[in-house]
Formats: C-alpha cells, sequence, structure tokens
C-alpha cells in the first residue's frame, strides 16, 4: 500500500516516468524501498514538510497520510526514511526497514501492484527492480508497450 500511495503523489505531480526499486540484503539485514519520479518536484519547504500527516497539498484536505505513515513504518522497522526533490526536477523517496525487525511490514503482493498501477495509469511508465544480491528481477512497461 506504501508503493501506491507514493506512486499516487508522482501521477499528481504530473511524472510520466517512475522508478521503484527494492533492494534486499540479507547480509546487512537491510531491506530498501526507493521510488524516483520526473515530476514537478517541490521546493525545499514543502520538501521538509512532506512526511508531516498534518501537511498536504491536495485542495479540500487537511492531512497528508501516504508519506508520514512510510516514514512512521521505516523507524518502526529501525530504518531510515528520505525525501529529495527539487522543483522541475523530480522527487526520491528512500525509505529502509531491518529486514529482521519485528515490525518490518511484508511487501505483499508486488505483481499485483505492478499491474494496478499499469493499468490505472495508462499514461505513465513504470520500472520496477528488485534486487537481492546479485540476482535483479525488472520489469519495465515501455518494454511491454512496444511489445
Amino acid at each position: 500500500m506504501h508503493i501506491l500511495d507514493v506512486v499516487q503523489n508522482s501521477v499528481r505531480a504530473e511524472a510520466k516516468l517512475v522508478e521503484i526499486t527494492l533492494s534486499g540484503d540479507q547480509e546487512q539485514d537491510l531491506l530498501t524501498l526507493e521510488i524516483r519520479d520526473d515530476g514537478k518536484g517541490m521546493d525545499s519547504e514543502t520538501c521538509a514538510r512532506a512526511s508531516d500527516p498534518f501537511f498536504t497539498t491536495k485542495p479540500g484536505r487537511r492531512i497528508g497520510l501516504g508519506l508520514a505513515l512510510l516514514a512512521q513504518a521505516a523507524r518502526e522497522a529501525e530504518g531510515d526514511f528520505q525525501v529529495a526533490s527539487r522543483p522541475e526536477a523530480g522527487t526520491m523517496i528512500a525509505a529502509s526497514f531491518r529486514w529482521s525487525h519485528p515490525d518490518c511490514k511484508p511487501l505483499g503482493d508486488i505483481t499485483a501492484t505492478l499491474e494496478t498501477l499499469v493499468t490505472a495509469h495508462r499514461g505513465v511508465d513504470f520500472v520496477y527492480e528488485q534486487r537481492e544480491g546479485a540476482e535483479i528481477a525488472r520489469f519495465d512497461s515501455r518494454e511491454v508497450r512496444r511489445a
């Protein structure tokens, strides 16, 4: 659900490409999620407040829980959360989790998540990479469209 929430922010920011990377390192006991987009980006003030649950840029709303809940999930699993963005240069969200921590949330059905994203946002391209050790699984919606 965190991936869907963050990507929805990317879509609202008019991203045409969203890159999602999930990396697992059992030796370091680390699971990392990174989502990058080429959307409008945020100025430094907005970026600094992005994970505040009482801040949102959505018209008519007073709270924005997507990034706040991801940041909380990372902290609960002894991880970290970062937001980096620049106007007109896109945004990067990164969350890390201690993989073996009992509060590390399950990944869920990544295939269904990707299917939902691709079918719901036909004007956006998605690249997904899942890395574990030397193994890399990759999905690129642009390749599917070309085929």
